[in-house]
């Protein structure tokens, strides 16, 4: 298959809300995967900042209830990581 001919955005997005309600751990492993691998996509974003701080900080409760504390320290260095660009757009 070419680069950019994957699965259309619904087929994607209705196959995540399946996963969400089927397995969640597998979910939630799936999202962080995703964001770890391209944090920068995260960055961009077209959501506000408190869409994004409010996403990262519910995986953080998830992954501090399952005891993967390596995977919350990542997420909070994602969360800083937010701020300062904010901080950069202010300027």
């Amino acid at each position: 298959m070419k680069k950019g001919k994957g699965f259309g955005d619904d087929f994607i997005k209705n196959l995540l809300l399946t996963l969400e309600e089927t397995n969640f751990d597998e979910f939630m492993n799936l999202s962080y995967a995703v964001m770890m691998q391209s944090p920068s996509n995260v960055l961009k974003r077209k959501d506000s900042i408190e869409t994004k701080v409010d996403a990262i900080n519910n995986m953080i409760e998830y992954f501090e209830e399952n005891e993967a504390y390596e995977k919350c320290t990542n997420l909070q260095k994602l969360k800083h990581l937010l701020f300062l660009e904010a901080d950069e757009g202010d300027s």
